[in-house]
């Protein structure tokens, strides 16, 4: 008996692993969202699938019932999605988290995520990141999400269709100056591209047809002011002279008072730079 959450192809179905393979191939049932879709990934696999059941949420009570009853009889089961890791901001979130009630540990067969391959193609710092998935459809909404999340310095990945993709890149631009993007459009397909840079740079070319149509992953970090209280500072300033008297060099002042102050190095750079450069 075993619940197997399989990763697939975002495009190239070349990505699929030999572990997913087998998965697929010894079981049962497979879960899947549109039947066309899974039927192209297993014909190119060679699998002829015993039984391939289109799961959505809506179908949740009945499958539900129905698989457990099969996974208790030591049947194995496996759930993919159209493309990409099952259950981001794909259905199959409800089904697992009955499965864990009913003292069933599903396996993750992992793989291909749009996520993943999108936040590496962007340039930027990904040691920490947000993810969104689809955001609400009204302005207002939208802006209430991007605010709160947007604000705390880190990349935050959102999908999109050509028509919401413009729509939050101007409400990102009108609110969050110095915010910078990138784009990514058919990853690992043969017209794989990413666009980056700032959101005017990025809007003064939108009407190229890379953007017209398409889904997209869109990653945004925003630029954060970075500031510091008053008695913060004059303790700065203060130990910073002293070090200077004690003729300590530069770098290894803003070394120390990195470890001792919990300000952000940018500004203790900075407030050294200033008292260095008055001799």
């Amino acid at each position: 008996m075993s619940f197997n959450i399989v990763s697939t192809p975002i495009g190239n179905l070349e990505d699929i692993s030999d572990r997913a393979i087998k998965i697929l191939r010894n079981s049962e049932i497979i879960l899947c969202e549109k039947k066309a879709r899974a039927l192209k990934l297993l014909n190119h696999c060679k699998i002829k699938p015993k039984l391939l059941i289109s799961y959505h949420d809506d179908k949740f009570l009945s499958i539900t019932k129905k698989i457990i009853k099969e996974l208790n009889s030591g049947k194995t089961v496996s759930l993919i999605s159209d493309a990409g890791t099952p259950l981001i901001s794909d259905p199959g979130h409800k089904l697992i988290s009955e499965l864990i009630k009913s003292g069933i540990e599903p396996v993750s067969i992992p793989g291909p995520c749009s996520v993943i391959s999108a936040l590496t193609l962007s340039g930027m710092d990904i040691s920490n990141f947000i993810f969104l998935g689809f955001l609400p459809k009204r302005k207002i909404k939208i802006l209430e999400v991007l605010k709160k999340n947007l604000s705390i310095g880190v990349p935050v990945v959102i999908f999109a269709n050509s028509k919401t993709l413009k729509l939050i890149l101007h409400i990102i631009k009108d609110n969050f100056d110095g915010t910078y993007v990138s784009i990514s459009k058919e990853i690992s397909k043969i017209n794989e591209k990413t666009i980056s840079g700032s959101t005017d740079e990025i809007l003064r070319d939108i009407n190229n047809s890379f953007y017209n149509k398409g889904e997209f992953v869109l990653i945004a970090k925003a630029q954060i002011e970075e500031s510091v209280n008053n008695s913060e500072l004059k303790d700065l300033i203060s130990f910073l002279q002293i070090l200077k008297e004690e003729n300590v060099s530069f770098k290894q002042s803003v070394g120390i008072l990195n470890k001792k102050f919990s300000i952000s190095k940018k500004i203790i750079y900075s407030e050294a730079l200033k008292m260095w450069d008055k001799n």
